[in-house]
C-alpha cells in the first residue's frame, strides 16, 4: 500500500509539471532571444566606455571584467577625473536602459536588429563619444555594427510572424516606451552619423541631458545666436551694400570717364600754321650817269 501511495503522488507531480514544462519549451525562443538582446546590449556598452577610457587615460586600461552593468556602476578608477567618472557613471545608467528598447511589441529579428542600430544614433551614445577623434569614432561604430551582426546572427526566428499575421494583430506598433526620436532614427545609417564632424573634436567633459549636463543641441529646439552672429550679418549686409554701390555708380562713372579719355587721345591735333617771313627787297643799283 505505501507503495502505491508513492507511485500515485509521483503520477500526480509530474502530470502537474508536464504543463510548466511544454509552456517553457514553448517561450524558450522568445526568452533566448532577450537574453540575447541583453548581452548585445552590454557587449556595445562595455566596447564604447572601454574605447572611451582607454582614449582618455594614456596610462590606463578599461578591465575586460567590466562586462555587465553593476560591475561598471562599482569600478571607480578615474584618478583626477571626477568629471569622467560622473560622466560614465551616468551613461552607465541611461545605457542600461537600451534593454529595454526589445521584448515588447515586436520581437522579430528585423525589430531585433532596429532597436540595436539605434544605440548607435542615440543622442546620449553620440555625445558620449565625442571626446574621440573621428577617425577613432568612425572605427567604434564599425566594430559595434559588427558585434550587432553577430547577434542578428545567434538569433532564434523559428517563432518570427508572417507579415500578414503583423498586419492582422497590430504587432508592427512599437512598444510605448520606445523613444520616438530613436525608434524613428533606427534606420539612419551609422557611418553617416560617424561622418559628421570634418574634423576631430577636443576633448570635453560633457554630457547629453539625460546624463544631467547640457548636452547637444536637439533638431527639434530652436538655435541660439549671440553678439557674434549678429556682428557677422551686420559685416555680410554692409559688404553686400558696399558692393552694389560700387557696381551701379562708381564703375559706370568710371568708365565713362576712361571711354571720354580715350576719345580725346584719339582726335588728331589741329596743325598751327607757319608764318614765312616776307621776302627782302632785291636790291637793284641804278647807274647815276
Amino acid at each position: 500500500m505505501p507503495r502505491f501511495r508513492q507511485l500515485l503522488l509521483l503520477f500526480l507531480l509530474l502530470w502537474l509539471a508536464a504543463p510548466a514544462v511544454v509552456l517553457a519549451q514553448a517561450e524558450t525562443p522568445a526568452a533566448a532571444n532577450k537574453r540575447l538582446f541583453d548581452r548585445t546590449v552590454d557587449e556595445l556598452n562595455f566596447r564604447t566606455m572601454e574605447t572611451v577610457y582607454d582614449k582618455s587615460f594614456a596610462r590606463g586600461k578599461y578591465p575586460v571584467s567590466l562586462r555587465t552593468a553593476k560591475a561598471r556602476k562599482e569600478f571607480d578608477n578615474f584618478p583626477g577625473r571626477d568629471d569622467l567618472k560622473k560622466l560614465f557613471q551616468n551613461y552607465n545608467g541611461v545605457s542600461d536602459r537600451f534593454k529595454g528598447r526589445f521584448g515588447k511589441g515586436r520581437t522579430d529579428l528585423r525589430e531585433f536588429e532596429k532597436q540595436l542600430n539605434s544605440i548607435l544614433v542615440d543622442r546620449n551614445f553620440e555625445f558620449f563619444i565625442r571626446v574621440l577623434p573621428r577617425d577613432e569614432r568612425v572605427a567604434l561604430i564599425r566594430s559595434l555594427q559588427r558585434a550587432i551582426k553577430q547577434g542578428a546572427a545567434q538569433f532564434n526566428a523559428s517563432q518570427d510572424p508572417a507579415p500578414e499575421e503583423l498586419a492582422a494583430d497590430g504587432a508592427a506598433v512599437p512598444p510605448a516606451d520606445i523613444d520616438p526620436a530613436a525608434a524613428s532614427s533606427a534606420n539612419t545609417t551609422p557611418d553617416v552619423v560617424a561622418a559628421e564632424d570634418p574634423q576631430p573634436e577636443p576633448e570635453v567633459a560633457l554630457a547629453s541631458p539625460a546624463m544631467g549636463y547640457a548636452g547637444p543641441r536637439s533638431l527639434d529646439t530652436a538655435p541660439r545666436h549671440d553678439w557674434m552672429d549678429y556682428l557677422n550679418l551686420l559685416l555680410s549686409g554692409s559688404s553686400l551694400l558696399l558692393l552694389l554701390y560700387l557696381v551701379t555708380s562708381v564703375l559706370p562713372d568710371l568708365r565713362s570717364r576712361l571711354d571720354a579719355l580715350a576719345e580725346d587721345q584719339d582726335q588728331p591735333t589741329p596743325r598751327t600754321r607757319t608764318r614765312r617771313p616776307a621776302p627782302l627787297p632785291e636790291d637793284r643799283y641804278d647807274d647815276e650817269e
